[in-house]
């Protein structure tokens, strides 16, 4: 082989080696580029999750400053809010944080309070400023909030700086640790001293009279019912004395109801000085009143006590110028001789009060209540029921009095008189079934009853032409009644001329009771035609000022005077003045009772215009007074 072919076979194979060299290299290089580049791809992920890493942190970062600057904000809100309602709250708040140590007042308790943080402190340890008598309810009320664990209030006075006890209402609630530790304690104080004011006015009002500021009826029942427990335990006696004043009606419709109102806080300041702190007062209503003497061991005592009083009130007094005589009637009922409880001492001093008030005179006493009132009382409850069986089975008839004429000396009117046909007791006269009538709400259906049996006999009894009218007596309640001017209307549109045949007679009571309704009816009575007569005048209230204002026609010159005439100068003299003042009003008088001819000659002297009564006849039956119907004269000497 020749050297140039050991050249190129020296080459080839340098070149052939460069060339494997090469190829191992590049595919050394791929690898590791392919390495690389996974690496890259890698580190790209990498940095790609750091990133959203990154980004989710810094969210949540974010999220977290503005959560926290959010919280402070609130935070900063809240406190604001809670100073703002401390201050606009009308409590106050306190709190005790007791892990701490720490108490907390606000501006509103200071202020209502009025004492300092230190006072205030001082004051919620020991309760120094609590009344003595609501710390007892207070502590209790604590020690069931801490054993029942129930928020707690109670009302409480509490006493402020300036020395004076408000009432608060107390609110309250403890905070317990899952150990059950009392950690903290709060709650809220809140002004009610004018709300219990208030309601103690309401009280007040609901238990005293208003006028004269003593117990009322309510209070004055239950004061009673402890007094009787008290006697009835102590074997002890008392006395319920009924009090109702006479004429009081009289002062309100001559002096006005200021005088009244005057009168009956006089009466009870009285009671109060003369009575003992352990006995009770009280207006029941109207002009009545009341005193419980208590720890009677003596009735005597009761005497001297009524006596005491008596004389205290019956003092004379003057109002704006005028002067007041105070009088009054008391009943005594006696525990336990004369009732066991409330209702029947009441009932029975009530006897005892009207029986006073019919033994009175004219002035002031006092009656114990004894069996006889009791039995009578009983007496008047069988004749109430008896009574509405009567009217209700019309057993009532008609007798009738004549009056004369003392100028013709003939009979001229007649007096229509109420008889009750009894099936025990005979006839009965009006004085003994009238009462009860009013007491038990019938004198309305009997005195219609009345009326209707007299316009049963204006026929029989005109047709004789002798009379000029028939006169029929009102009792007042009937006469104020709505039903007696329905009634006369009534017989008006059966009997139209029934008017002209009755007169109407009353008595000053009327005027007394309802002065403005009794001057209506009257007008009203002129105007359907009937006459008007005033009976039993002089006795009374009397007023010629009725009289000169009124369609009154006649007046009845009351018996009492009558009786008294031929005795008595005073008596003669108001009969002749009443007799010259109604004629200058161009009245007519009727002198009622004339029993005398000394009596009738007086009358005639003095011009009376009638006469009635047993000198001339006593009531008669319709028979006998249709065969008195005669024209013959009824005078002596005529």
């Amino acid at each position: 082989m020749s050297v140039m072919e050991d050249r190129e076979q020296v080459l080839l194979r340098r070149v052939d080696r460069e060339r494997r060299a090469r190829k191992e290299a590049e595919q050394i290089l791929n690898e590791k580029s392919k390495e690389l580049w996974n690496t890259n791809q890698k580190l790209q992920q990498v940095n790609e999750q750091l990133d959203q890493i990154v980004q989710i942190r810094t969210s949540e970062l974010e999220m977290a400053k503005t959560k926290a600057e959010l919280e402070s904000f609130a935070h900063k809100k809240a406190k604001e809010r809670f100073q703002l309602a401390m201050r606009a709250t009308s409590a106050g708040v306190w709190e005790k944080n007791i892990v701490d140590n720490v108490w907390y007042f606000s501006e509103r308790l200071t202020s209502m309070f009025g004492y300092s943080e230190e006072e205030l402190l001082f004051g919620f340890k020991n309760l120094s400023f609590i009344h003595n008598e609501d710390k007892k309810t207070l502590l209790h009320v604590l020690k069931k909030h801490f054993r029942e664990r129930k928020a707690f209030d109670c009302e409480c006075r509490v006493q402020t700086s300036n020395g004076r006890y408000k009432w608060f209402w107390v609110v309250g609630q403890a905070v317990w640790n899952e150990n059950g530790d009392v950690i903290r304690i709060a709650g809220s104080f809140s002004d009610i001293d004018e709300r219990v004011e208030n309601s103690k006015l309401v009280e007040k009002m609901a238990h005293y009279d208003h006028l004269t500021m003593i117990p009322n009826r309510v209070l004055y029942n239950q004061e009673l019912d402890v007094a009787l427990s008290k006697a009835q335990s102590n074997k002890d006696s008392l006395a319920v004395i009924l009090i109702d004043l006479n004429d009081f009606k009289q002062v309100n419709d001559t002096l006005g109801h200021s005088a009244g109102d005057h009168l009956l806080h006089h009466i009870a300041s009285q009671f109060k000085l003369n009575i003992r702190e352990s006995d009770i007062v009280a207006r029941l209503g109207g002009d009545e009143f009341s005193i419980v003497l208590t720890n009677v061991s003596d009735p005597q005592f009761v005497v001297k006590k009524c006596e005491q009083i008596i004389e205290a009130i019956s003092r004379p007094f003057y109002y704006q110028r005028n002067l007041i005589m105070p009088k009054m009637s008391m009943g005594i009922a006696i525990y336990p001789e004369y009732g066991s409880n409330r209702e029947e001492l009441m009932i029975n001093a009530d006897l005892a009060m009207y029986k006073a008030k019919g033994d009175k005179g004219n002035g002031s006493g006092y009656q114990f209540c004894e069996q006889e009132h009791i039995n009578k009382n009983i007496e008047r409850t069988e004749l109430s029921v008896e009574l509405d069986k009567a009217i209700t089975e019309k057993g009532f008839f008609m007798r009738f009095q004549p009056v004369i004429d003392l100028t013709r000396g003939e009979m001229i009117f007649a007096e229509a008189l109420l008889r009750w046909k009894h099936s025990k007791k005979g006839e009965m006269l009006p004085e003994k079934f009238i009462p009860v009538a009013e007491e038990s709400g019938l004198i309305t259906r009997l005195g219609g009853l009345s009326i209707e049996l007299l316009v049963q006999q204006v026929d029989r009894i005109m047709s004789a032409k002798r009379l000029e009218k028939l006169t029929i007596n009102i009792i007042p309640s009937h006469f104020l009644s709505q039903s007696f001017i329905m009634q006369l209307q009534e017989l008006i549109n059966t009997y139209p001329d029934i008017s002209q045949y009755m007169t109407i007679e009353i008595t000053e009571a009327v005027f007394l009771m309802n002065i403005e309704a009794a001057k209506s009816i009257i007008f009203q009575l002129h105007g359907m035609g009937f006459s008007i007569s005033l009976d039993d005048f002089g006795t009374g209230y009397s007023s010629f000022k009725y009289l000169q204002e009124l369609p009154i026609e006649v007046i009845k010159l009351d018996s009492s005077f009558i009786a008294e005439i031929d005795i008595d100068p005073s008596h003669r003299t108001i009969a002749s003045t009443i007799i010259e003042l109604s004629h200058s009003l161009g009245i007519k008088v009727i002198a009622e009772g004339v029993e005398t001819n000394s009596q009738l000659a007086f009358l005639q002297d003095h011009h009376c215009d009638f006469a009635q009564g047993s000198y001339f006849f006593k009531p008669l039956s319709i028979i006998e007074l249709l065969h008195m119907q005669r024209g013959v004269s009824l005078l002596p000497n005529s």
